[in-house]
């Protein structure tokens, strides 16, 4: 048997969510502590190299993915170094990587979605989150109704796309989770604090990239 044909996510699951859980245990009874940003990272970049050992996948899907992936690692450790300082440059690296999630959802789209009903009730999430935001957001008003508009795409094609089911539910979860942290940043002074929004995060990104690694439809016929 080959390596494509033996590639099974579970190690990489296993990675995931070990170092996640550690993260986690770490950032809530020993904080700070050395090494942290990288800590935080190594789910992110577990799941990039899933991406790069799957099969089935084209070059344009497996690397919209590994680019979605690795990005978003690199937004964990910019914001984990100083998630006020550095914001800005965090907010850049998870649009980037939004964006090739977004790519690979563009890719996989199904115009004829049965899927498509849940569009409507969906766009009013992000309309409910800019009239919330946009008084709060003052210089970065800009910025962060872009990255907005990307994630709302990024999710809306995973609607529509003909991949798992699993991988709709973790772009909403992880919409959920920049939703809970733009009210923290924006409105709330604070809260939820990053002992919430990072479980919600953890758990989007693994329901949204292990699924993009389920399907019926062999991944290369689009």
């Amino acid at each position: 048997m080959d390596q494509k044909s033996s590639f099974s996510p579970g190690p990489f699951q296993i990675v995931y969510t070990g170092s996640a859980v550690l993260f986690l245990l770490l950032f809530c009874f020993m904080q700070p502590f050395p090494g942290r940003f990288i800590l935080k990272a190594i789910p992110a970049m577990s799941l990039a190299l899933a991406f790069f050992m799957a099969q089935g996948l084209d070059g344009r899907q497996r690397w919209s993915l590994i680019a979605g992936a690795v990005l978003c690692g690199v937004g964990d450790m910019i914001l984990d170094i100083d998630r006020v300082r550095l914001f800005v440059p965090g907010l850049v690296a998870f649009l980037l990587g939004h964006t090739g999630f977004l790519v690979f959802f563009f890719l996989r789209r199904e115009k004829k979605s049965t899927r498509r009903v849940w569009l409507l009730p969906f766009l009013a999430f992000p309309a409910v989150m800019t009239a919330v935001l946009v008084p709060h957001l003052d210089r970065l008003l800009i910025p962060v109704l872009v990255y907005l508009a990307v994630i709302s795409l990024m999710t809306g094609f995973a609607i529509v796309s003909d991949l798992h089911i699993q991988a709709v539910l973790g772009a909403l979860v992880f919409m959920l989770s920049d939703a809970l942290l733009a009210l923290a940043k924006f409105v709330f002074n604070g809260f939820p604090g990053p002992e919430f929004t990072v479980p919600v995060y953890f758990t989007g990104l693994f329901l949204l990239g292990f699924g993009c690694l389920k399907t019926r439809k062999p991944l290369d016929l689009v």
